[in-house]
């Protein structure tokens, strides 16, 4: 594969990322949550309940480092202000991108599903790779 059409790849990936991220670090500066917060909540969100030592393990972070990132999250983890941060985050994220996608073709529109898809199944060999090493 041409080294160009990576860079083109990654430029486009930039693009589309930029889209997104202002409105999610807007809802969390809002709440006063910060990154690491927000990883922690998310992972919290996906997996389930996880102990602070394998939070840690997967953020390739200490365990004291959890524990200070969790202080305030145990208060929003377990109450529904947690799982409604996280689901408030992906609401305002589809209906902002509802009307960009509202503007593309049909046939535009297919090329971006079936390419977020290739994106995804690729990054799910790669991912499996890294954790086979």
């Amino acid at each position: 594969m041409p080294a160009n059409l990576i860079d083109a790849a990654l430029a486009a990936y930039a693009r589309a990322i930029r889209i997104l991220d202002p409105i999610r670090f807007q809802v969390w500066a809002e709440r006063g949550i910060t990154m690491p917060q927000v990883r922690v909540l998310f992972m919290l969100a996906e997996s389930g309940d996880q102990s602070a030592g394998d939070i840690a393990d997967t953020l390739g972070v200490a365990a004291s480092t959890v524990t200070g990132i969790t202080d305030r999250l145990v208060r929003l983890t377990l109450t529904a202000d947690g799982r409604r941060l996280t689901t408030e985050v992906g609401e305002v994220s589809r209906t902002y991108l509802r009307e960009v996608f509202a503007l593309l073709s049909d046939e535009q529109l297919e090329v971006l599903v079936r390419s977020f898809e290739n994106l995804a199944d690729a990054n799910a060999r790669v991912a499996s790779k890294t954790v086979a090493v």
